[in-house]
C-alpha cells in the first residue's frame, strides 16, 4: 500500500504555473544552474502539512480537517513571490530550492493561522511557523539565493491534497474559497 502525505495547500491555475515554471527556468538558466524543476502542475504553497500516512490517510482524521477549514473564512489574495532561495543545512541530503518572499506573502501567513487555529480548535495538530513558498526544485547542493519580483495569481481557494509517494501526484480532496 502507498504512503500518502495529507497536506492544505493554495495551488496556482495551469497557465500561472506554467509562467511561475517559465520564470525560474530562465531565471536559473541565467546564473548557471540546471533547471532541473518539478512538474508545474504540483506547484503549490504549503499552509499546513499533517506529514505522512501509512496508506490512505485515516477518514475520521480527513473528515475533521474538513470541518475546521469549513469554518476559515477569508478574502481573496494576491500572491507575489521576492525571493528564489535553497534551504537546508549545508550536510543535508536535499536542498529545496524554492520561491519565498516577504510583504507578498503576509496574506498566505494570515491564512495559514487562520487555519491553525481551527485546526487546534477540532484537536488536530497545527503550527503558526512554517513559513510559506513554492518548492522549485530538490538539489543535492545549495545555491545562492537573489531577489526577483514574481507576481504569482490571486488565490481565489485553498484545497486540502492528499499526494501518494512516488508518483508525483496531487489528488485535491476538497476546496474552499477566499470569498471577495
Amino acid at each position: 500500500m502507498t504512503d500518502h502525505k495529507l497536506f492544505f495547500a493554495l495551488r496556482p491555475d495551469e497557465e500561472t504555473a506554467e509562467r511561475i515554471a517559465r520564470f525560474a527556468a530562465a531565471e536559473h538558466e541565467a546564473r548557471g544552474l540546471a533547471p532541473r524543476l518539478r512538474p508545474s502542475r504540483i506547484f503549490h504553497i504549503t499552509l499546513h502539512y499533517f506529514g505522512r500516512f501509512d496508506g490512505e490517510p485515516d477518514a475520521r482524521f480527513v473528515e475533521a480537517a474538513m470541518r475546521a477549514a469549513s469554518e476559515v473564512v477569508r478574502p481573496a489574495f494576491d500572491v507575489g513571490f521576492e525571493r528564489f532561495a535553497s534551504w537546508g543545512r549545508a550536510d543535508a541530503r536535499q536542498h529545496p530550492f524554492v520561491l519565498t518572499g516577504g510583504q507578498s506573502l503576509e496574506a498566505v501567513r494570515e491564512l495559514r493561522d487562520a487555519l491553525a487555529d481551527r485546526l487546534i480548535a477540532h484537536g488536530l495538530p497545527a503550527s503558526k511557523d512554517y513559513e510559506p513558498h513554492l518548492t522549485l526544485r530538490y538539489d543535492k547542493r545549495p545555491a545562492p539565493g537573489w531577489e526577483v519580483t514574481l507576481p504569482g495569481w490571486t488565490a481565489s481557494e485553498f484545497v486540502l491534497v492528499s499526494s501518494p509517494q512516488g508518483m508525483t501526484r496531487h489528488e485535491v480532496i476538497a476546496r474552499w474559497p477566499l470569498q471577495g
